[in-house]
């Protein structure tokens, strides 16, 4: 009996061909040897008094025995609530508006506006290269559940070149998309640095308020008067602008538009770096929890729900950002 696709009952992965499997000679169980040799014994041993039958098992439940993945393709065992191939929700299956694409065509079929549409949740990369660290990309899948068409190739991109795209929704939300993403102490840092330069600002418009409106007028009076009284030449405009204003006013001028261009360094920053600290931080997880983990259905486990993104923080830290911005309007 071929056994190449059949689950191995000790540590629930796929026999693959080549492996060493050892088949009891009483019940035809089939196990790697490894397994085999770890429990001792044929795991269905308390089923021999049954006469229990591994081949008529498999012929009885052969049709209610798999779960098919209506975005890979890939068999999985009925109880499976993820892919063991791509890791997305195998509840997807249930959805009429996806179907599982030809095991002989290479493309996932496309449809117009109506139409089934299916997206290679892994983005191209296969479901077993591994991309680093001994992380699986079906691995990495499960952990980052959301948007891993986009996450994986990158995550294989900064494996094999070293490089990877430019973050915007990095460089647009900083922190706060860090600890969406649950890099907690990452997050916490650049989230805690742009918040320090959100208040300090703040502190400046109402504690300086009418310094502040007197540098926004003067700076304002010097674009509109530029051709007309400098022709366009702005070292001297800006010279004549600075000399127009008190020391307080200096003072307030030099201290806003630094920090605005240290926020912008900090957002640029976590645009140029977000992807690879996220893939730095996937990895090291992932491994983590592989080796402290007692089994593969335990790892598992803790990638479901390790994994993932933290909506209600996202939500709060964006609620919070925006009333900052606009406490200003109402003091």
């Amino acid at each position: 009996m071929d056994y190449k696709g059949h689950l191995c009952p000790v540590c629930n992965k796929p026999f693959e061909k080549g492996d060493d499997v050892v088949v009891c000679p009483i019940c035809g169980t089939p196990h790697h040897r490894a397994c085999y040799e770890e429990i001792g014994n044929c795991i269905n041993l308390n089923r021999h008094r049954e006469k229990y039958d591994y081949a008529r098992e498999c012929e009885v439940n052969s049709v209610d025995s798999e779960a098919v993945c209506s975005f890979c393709g890939a068999k999985n065992p009925a109880e499976s609530k993820y892919c063991n191939s791509c890791g997305k929700p195998l509840s997807a299956t249930e959805n009429p508006a996806y179907s599982a694409p030809n095991a002989e065509s290479t493309q996932y079929p496309q449809g117009g506006f109506g139409g089934a549409f299916i997206m290679d949740p892994l983005g191209g990369v296969n479901a077993e290269e591994d991309l680093g660290g001994g992380v699986k990309a079906s691995e990495a899948a499960k952990y980052v559940k959301s948007s891993t068409p986009y996450f994986i190739p990158q995550f294989r991109q900064l494996k094999e070149r070293g490089k990877t795209r430019f973050s915007f929704v990095g460089f647009i939300f900083g922190g706060g998309w860090m600890l969406y993403r649950k890099m907690y102490k990452l997050g916490a840092f650049f989230t805690a640095l742009l918040a320090l330069f959100t208040l300090a600002d703040l502190y400046m418009s109402i504690y300086h308020r009418e310094a502040v409106v007197a540098v926004s007028e003067s700076y304002s009076d010097m674009l509109k008067n530029m051709a007309a009284n400098y022709g366009f030449n702005v070292y001297g405009a800006l010279g004549d602008f600075f000399a127009s204003l008190s020391t307080e006013q200096l003072i307030i001028c030099i201290a806003s538009t630094s920090i605005s261009l240290l926020m912008i360094l900090v957002r640029v920053l976590c645009g140029i770096f977000g992807n690879r600290w996220y893939y730095k931080h996937t990895i090291k997880t992932i491994s983590k929890i592989k080796s402290t983990s007692a089994s593969v259905a335990e790892a598992d486990t803790k990638l479901n729900t390790k994994g993932g993104v933290n909506v209600p923080l996202a939500i709060s830290l964006i609620a919070s950002y925006y009333i900052l911005i606009y406490l200003p309007m109402f003091l």
